[in-house]
């Protein structure tokens, strides 16, 4: 672990009277946040603690899993709150006067740049998050960001003990068997000739630059003219997401180009399965878990070289520098079209993926908590 080191060491007693819940401005289905907070509860239950989660935003899919934060009651839910931090909220203004002892897992915080145009409620909201990073710094015991790059954030900002806690995988829910229906949508049955198929996940928003992957196919079907581009994820920002469909009708794509949607772990897992390729052209991660998902799952990565991106991949997948769409068209089309290639990278994602496996993040988990004086 990076930063000051530990002076004590603490007994192996167990944990059966500590409570230790969580903090998440807001929890749906499907998000990396929400899916990494339940999986925390779940360790921390396993290793001994009374844990919850608490969130100002609960969809109602998960509103079962997740209590609403006017149910948290500092005094008697004890002095430790794990704080999921991604987004500025009304919470973290009132946390300082609550007397709390902190862990912050830190999923950084995108620049509100990205938003002014299109969103600035949202930008105000991300702006107000790097407020309240730099604020949580005197109650925070160990600040632990999701990737080295968000470590190094974390630093910047002043905090001394620091770590990094990757976002992992319950291998369980990537265990469904496909969606034959999007299979065949998809023109992947026995006999079919669809063809190459790119995919990105991730909500639709300025960051993430689906509008750069539209650009990008419509420069690779000069190559391949039956290609196209499955988009999976939330249309957080309708107005972006309108603006994408709009680029595509006149770019001459709009046939190529599928919009899905939030959708269903199963059809999540049927859609990586049966892509060839996921391409990222984001601005902006502070992880990227679908980079794992792809790994897991066995389909070739090639990505803009840009924030968490390098950190997740490690040496794994293909990553490039500059936004030269001809040149990634190419480069796309090398890939797709060389099984002996797409066998290497798909090799070296298979043992970077197992870094984030449950069993391997958990007992990380298991080894930060050691070193914090719960039992005094």
């Amino acid at each position: 672990m990076a930063g000051r080191a530990w002076s004590r060491s603490i007994p192996k007693v167990g944990f059966p009277t500590v409570k230790l819940h969580q903090y998440l401005a807001g929890a749906s289905p499907g998000d990396a946040i929400t899916d990494q907070a339940l999986l925390i509860r779940r360790w921390l239950r396993e290793m001994g603690f009374t844990s919850e989660i608490f969130a100002e935003h609960i969809h109602s899919e998960i509103a079962e899993q997740v209590r609403p934060l006017s149910h948290f009651r500092p005094r008697r839910d004890g002095p430790w709150l794990i704080i999921h931090l991604s987004i500025g909220s009304s919470f973290l203004d009132e946390v300082t006067q609550l007397g709390l002892k902190l862990i912050l897992i830190y999923h950084n915080v995108t620049p509100p740049a990205f938003f002014n145009a299109v969103d600035p409620a949202s930008a105000r909201l991300m702006a107000q998050g790097r407020e309240q990073l730099n604020l949580l710094v005197p109650l925070t015991k160990l600040a632990l960001g999701d990737s080295s790059y968000n470590e190094e954030d974390l630093r910047s900002q002043g905090y001394k003990i620091t770590g990094v806690l990757p976002i992992s995988l319950d291998e369980n829910r990537y265990q469904w068997p496909d969606n034959d229906d999007i299979v065949r949508d998809l023109g992947r049955n026995p006999g079919a000739k669809g063809g190459p198929l790119l995919l990105f996940v991730g909500r639709i928003s300025p960051n993430k630059k689906q509008e750069d992957l539209v650009k990008l196919l419509y420069y690779y079907r000069r190559i391949e003219p039956a290609a196209r581009l499955v988009l999976v994820g939330d249309n957080w920002l309708p107005a972006y997401a309108r603006w994408i469909v709009e680029l595509a009708e006149s770019l001459e794509l709009a046939d190529a180009l599928l919009l899905t949607g939030r959708v269903s772990q199963q059809d999540l897992v049927t859609y990586y399965r049966n892509c060839d390729l996921y391409l990222s052209m984001s601005e902006h991660e502070g992880f990227g878990k679908p980079f794992i998902e792809s790994m897991y799952l066995g389909l070739p990565i090639m990505a803009y070289r840009s924030a968490a991106v390098p950190g997740t991949l490690g040496k794994a997948g293909i990553l490039f520098k500059q936004k030269d769409y001809e040149v990634i068209a190419e480069a796309v089309d090398m890939i797709i079209g060389d099984r002996s290639f797409q066998n290497r990278i798909i090799n070296s994602q298979h043992e970077r993926a197992q870094q984030f496996l449950e069993p391997v993040v958990k007992e990380q988990l298991r080894h930060f908590l050691d070193q914090l004086a719960l039992f005094s």
